[in-house]
């Protein structure tokens, strides 16, 4: 077991959810609407603060309706498991997401992981539309909401000792934490964007791949 200590991140549309929740939430409340805005925020025409302040105002829909929509999603089956191995060495896995916490929150108070810490934008549900807030200031990015890197090196340099890093991705929102990485697990578009990138990952397909790697590693233990 290396001595060093570790701090997980996850993201968690795609990754701790087994689907893009915010997508799915906003092309179907929007009636498909949304899908003129996702190319451009792809091509960096369009920050996600701009994407999301747009998406949202296309949401005409109250609490009652949004959360049963939000009752379809399920969250990776090892995932549960997962934050229990980690609680067993000392580890709380943080979510860092540029989604929201209405849908976040909702999602895992029904797999009884409210506890964990996360890091997201802010949508409150009033008179059948979304008020959107960002309540962390990023300094150097232009591009995201909340820019996942940023918040790693603020909850890094907090520590006291160094810590080493694993993220967990699968999206265009999380290439701004691999600079902050030092283990990183990617799939889908976060892969592609790493082959095409000539970046080192691991590949995973679930938690269950992530945990075997890491005790096979030695950064955790059974």
């Amino acid at each position: 077991m290396n001595d060093r200590k570790t701090l997980i991140f996850c993201d968690f549309d795609g990754t701790v959810a087994k689907k893009d929740i915010g997508y799915n939430f906003f092309y179907h409340f929007s009636e498909g609407k949304n899908m003129e805005l996702i190319p451009h925020w792809k091509a960096g025409q369009l920050t996600s603060r701009d994407c999301l302040l747009q998406e949202a105002a296309m949401v005409r829909a109250g609490p009652e309706e949004i959360y049963n929509f939000l009752d379809l999603f399920e969250i990776d089956p090892g995932f549960p498991g997962f934050v229990e191995l980690c609680r067993k060495n000392d580890i709380e896995p943080i979510i860092l997401s540029d989604g929201f916490d209405f849908y976040i929150n909702h999602v895992l108070r029904k797999y009884h992981l409210a506890h964990l810490p996360l890091y997201c934008n802010i949508g409150r549900l009033e008179n059948k539309s979304i008020k959107v807030e960002f309540p962390y200031e990023n300094h150097t990015c232009p591009r995201c909401g909340n820019c996942k890197g940023e918040r790693m090196a603020e909850i890094r340099s907090r520590m006291e000792v160094p810590y080493r890093t694993v993220f967990i991705g699968d999206g265009l929102s999380d290439i701004c934490a691999i600079e902050e990485t030092d283990l990183l697990f990617a799939k889908k578009d976060l892969e592609r964007y790493c082959l095409e990138n000539n970046i080192p990952y691991n590949k995973y397909r679930d938690f269950d791949d992530v945990a075997r790697q890491l005790l096979a590693d030695g950064h955790l233990k059974e």
